[in-house]
């Protein structure tokens, strides 16, 4: 039989050793990406798993950058990406707001309304959304991508800050009020500054949705100056001569950007998701 300290030192091994396998079962496929991106057509497709340094090139993200449209594409899903968390920062910092301190009329139902469309398929929203769009004159254009993407991403950020209004002592409010701020003054000097772990996961989240999407965009954008990344990712798996090093630079430059911004802001995103789930 094992004393208390051996069943310790045992239980902490087998957690590590899951953590590991946990770890290696979602890398490997990156690592393998990246790998592929700078190895030669004839080494894909050898038997070999091992490639020599000499055979090792760095053209396939050379013809990306220069011979595609691949920077265009890149821009594109960056300012999208910009507009779609500005947009969803600044509509559901505003309605998780009211949510959480005002007392309305059928406020659970309103809440409820607007979490049940998480239940619902994007594919099945698609063809009202296309209606939608294309009625008021947005089709193809940057605001119409990102009006569509606005619909993923809102209804998670407006119940993530309202969990996260809602822990914040409404003394600090009261205290701002009395002083002689607005409520405008209120809520950007005082709630805003206090949430902004929160407000940073909800941001960090719209971004990366919008970053990732390729069922709105492949409906609502039809020409070179609305495509993004999705897209072009899209085009090159379907091309009649597949590139496979060319596909995987490609991808290696669409994860990128957001692993960089995950690691700039990863102290705040686990501030934030943490905080907004202990009760004050």
């Amino acid at each position: 039989m094992l004393n208390r300290k051996q069943r310790k030192r045992v239980r902490y091994a087998l957690t590590y050793f899951i953590c590991i396998v946990a770890f290696l079962f979602f890398i490997t496929p990156m690592l393998w990406i990246t790998y592929s991106s700078f190895r030669t057509p004839d080494a894909i497709f050898s038997a070999k798993l091992g490639t020599p340094l000499n055979e090792f090139t760095v053209d396939n993200y050379k013809t990306i950058l220069s011979v595609t449209d691949f920077p265009i594409y890149f821009w594109n899903s960056l300012r999208i990406g910009l507009v779609v968390t500005a947009g969803a920062m600044i509509l559901s910092i505003l309605g998780a707001y009211g949510l959480s301190r005002y007392q309305l009329r059928g406020k659970n139902i309103y809440i409820m309304s607007v979490f049940a469309t998480q239940m619902f398929p994007v594919v099945l929203l698609l063809i009202p959304l296309y209606n939608v769009i294309f009625a008021i004159g947005l089709f193809n254009t940057v605001g119409g991508v990102a009006l569509g993407q606005l619909m993923l991403c809102l209804p998670f950020a407006v119940w993530m800050l309202k969990g996260y209004f809602d822990n914040l002592p409404k003394e600090i409010e009261d205290s701002a009020r009395i002083d002689g701020c607005s409520l405008f003054q209120t809520l950007t000097r005082i709630v805003i500054p206090i949430s902004a772990p929160g407000i940073m996961v909800a941001a960090f989240y719209s971004f990366v949705v919008s970053w990732g999407d390729y069922l709105v965009v492949s409906v609502v954008s039809q020409s070179q100056r609305t495509a993004t990344l999705t897209l072009a990712l899209q085009r090159l798996g379907s091309a009649l001569i597949l590139r496979w090093g060319q596909v995987a630079a490609a991808t290696v430059l669409t994860i990128v950007p957001t692993i960089l911004l995950f690691s700039f802001v990863q102290t705040r995103l686990v501030e934030g998701l943490t905080s907004g789930a202990v009760k004050s």
